[in-house]
């Protein structure tokens, strides 16, 4: 029968890229993985690893055994949930990841309640960028972590996780306070911004959104600065560096006011998710993470977000 640790160790190096990297993630030697990895090719009889490169990749027969290895430890997480459910309540350690530099406003307030009604689940959080977090918790590194989609944008799924949509968060451009850009308070087209300076991090999802809505408008953006930091891009557009997209529930920036334009159909959206394990469903902690953010969630006011004004601003 095959080793379940030695497949774990097989997916990290194949989502590591090496075996000194999966090593390094599961705090190995990198001797002991490697004699672990020929390990489970002698058990199989066939090569797992591709060690002819100066990265590990996996062979065709490497790679369809980590396919069925996400399989076997999703019913493996999903029979240790279940015992958990029956025997014990709501307890031990959940790591979440937030995305700090947006200010997590809707996450951390429902953790913050969750810990005080169950004192014996200890919640850590862990900030995380936008583009690793579902991989995260893929890999078992995190339990929970805030994802955003957007529909211009389409990503491949990530096997063995479930996505639990909690917010639409309406997108809108942000420009300095005294520019004279839609003076008026109604919807602008992204036109109008087509000779504009950009903030944008073209590699994030929302950098691709505005690539994307900007190309859709019949320009490329001028990006001269290219950070993915919410709060950097609110301080910069403040200064009139130029002119980013900010989701409403990015928080303003204090000491730095902007002015947040509503643009003209298509209206862009940020969807928002909680993204866990399949097989962590049932585990009592991560149930009443999921419905402490849905309560929150449902409480959250339509643009809300949106009719608060920023400060200084005038």
């Amino acid at each position: 029968m095959l080793d379940i640790r030695k497949l774990v160790l097989l997916r990290e190096v194949e989502a590591s890229g090496s075996i000194a990297a999966a090593a390094q993630a599961l705090n190995y030697t990198r001797s002991a993985v490697s004699q672990q990895l020929s390990a489970l090719e002698a058990e199989t009889g066939v090569a797992l690893v591709d060690r002819g490169s100066r990265r590990a990749g996996l062979t065709v027969a490497g790679r369809a055994l980590v396919a069925h290895t996400e399989r076997i430890l999703e019913r493996l997480e999903a029979a240790e949930s279940v015992l958990l459910a029956v025997t014990g309540g709501v307890v031990g350690e959940l790591r979440v990841g937030v995305p700090f530099h947006e200010g997590p406003a809707l996450l951390v307030p429902a953790l913050t309640r969750l810990r005080a009604e169950h004192p014996d689940l200890r919640i850590t959080l862990h900030g995380v960028a936008a583009s690793e977090g579902r991989e995260a918790v893929r890999l078992g590194r995190l339990d929970v972590v805030m994802a955003a989609r957007y529909d211009q944008v389409p990503e491949k799924p990530v096997p063995g996780l479930h996505e639990e949509p909690v917010a639409d968060d309406r997108v809108r451009i942000a420009v300095a306070p005294d520019d004279a850009t839609a003076a008026g308070s109604g919807p602008v087209g992204l036109g109008e911004f087509a000779h504009r300076q950009w903030i944008l991090d073209p590699g994030s999802g929302l950098g691709r959104l505005a690539l994307h809505s900007c190309a859709a408008a019949g320009f490329a953006p001028d990006v001269v600065a290219d950070t993915g930091d919410m709060q950097a891009a609110l301080g910069l557009v403040s200064l009139g560096w130029g002119v980013a997209l900010v989701p409403d529930l990015v928080p303003a920036r204090p000491g730095y006011p902007v002015r947040r334009i509503p643009l003209a159909e298509p209206e862009l959206v940020r969807r928002l998710s909680l993204v866990v394990r399949r097989g962590a469903l049932t585990r009592p902690a991560v149930a009443a993470v999921l419905n402490a953010v849905r309560v929150a969630a449902d409480a959250l006011v339509p643009g809300a977000a949106a009719a608060q004004p920023e400060p200084g601003t005038r």
